[in-house]
């Protein structure tokens, strides 16, 4: 075993004792932490360009209009630990507060969320957020979305609990883990990094896209590349990190946008930025993406209810 599988192997056993105070092998299904059947180069078989009935609700026109994004809901967890109750309904009555044309919704094109929306990876879990969350989004009709707000899903750690995967994508829109759509100056692209690592494959599939790709990007996941050095809680393969963090520098990614930490972080890199959104449970957090097609811009605010 190499050095670094070696540290790899490590920091896994460290994870695994860690938590073991907290939780039950039971509770998590924490016995698969050593073999879990569907594993990233599993689950990340090919980039999948997203058709165009799953993209429609995406803006095709040179115009502005915002995205929400929330991370770690964690249904499972509430009144547990540092969280208190579910607040969907707080938030909904924020997003939605004002007359017609000043809501937050109203500039609202569609929505992202960055994982870890089951705790346990229980079917229950992640019923209750296609029910709470995002069929209640896709019911909300603006001039943005005119049919909806529809959400697009990262799949975080917390997911592939108890072999949470087969729940995952059938629960959680657009039910892949590996994607990209593109609308008129800028390409999305939504990588899988619940397993830690974006592993040999989607790495060089991603690469490929990127490299060939000439639009402006997003780059969505659970686990974060940097996180302002929060090394715990981001991609413990160095290697891997400098390749990703070197290739969004170089193929005009604006933002690399993750969740996992459930803090509001900021990393420069001079060529992109890193945003690292606050846990929606946790933190009653979350953030706005402003993007600007015609002028090829954007910001990212994060906002509390």
């Amino acid at each position: 075993m190499s050095v670094k599988k070696f540290a790899g192997f490590f920091v896994s056993c460290l994870s695994i004792l860690f938590l073991a105070p907290s939780c039950s092998l039971e509770e998590y299904g924490l016995e698969q932490a050593f073999y879990r059947r569907m594993n990233v180069e599993t689950r990340a078989t090919g980039l999948r360009i997203l058709p165009s009935e799953l993209s429609s609700l995406v803006p095709t026109e040179k115009e502005a209009y915002d995205v929400l994004i929330i991370t770690d809901v964690h249904f499972g967890n509430e009144n547990k630990g540092k969280n208190g109750p579910r607040r969907e309904d707080d938030w909904f009555a924020k997003i939605t507060e004002g007359a017609p044309g000043s809501r937050i919704v109203d500039k609202v094109a569609f929505a992202v969320c960055l994982g870890d929306v089951a705790d346990h990876g229980r079917e229950d879990e992640f019923r209750r957020f296609k029910e709470t969350i995002e069929d209640r989004l896709l019911g909300i009709r603006t001039s943005k979305a005119p049919n909806g707000i529809i959400m697009y899903n990262v799949v975080g750690n917390h997911d592939l609990y108890n072999s949470g995967w087969d729940q995952w994508s059938k629960y959680c829109s657009p039910g892949t883990s590996f994607y990209k759509f593109e609308t008129s100056n800028f390409s999305w692209y939504f990588i899988d990094s619940a397993s830690g690592t974006l592993g040999g494959y989607q790495y060089d599939t991603l690469r490929a896209a990127m490299t060939s790709d000439p639009k402006r990007k997003f780059v969505f996941s659970h686990v974060p590349v940097f996180a302002d050095d929060f090394l715990y809680f981001t991609m413990q393969n160095t290697e891997e990190r400098n390749l990703l963090i070197s290739l969004c520098a170089r193929t005009g990614v604006q933002f690399f946008i993750d969740g996992h930490t459930h803090q509001n972080r900021t990393t420069d890199f001079g060529k992109f930025v890193e945003r690292n959104i606050p846990g929606f449970l946790e933190k009653s957090g979350y953030a706005i993406l402003h993007v600007d097609e015609a002028h090829q811009t954007s910001s990212l605010e994060v906002k509390y209810f």
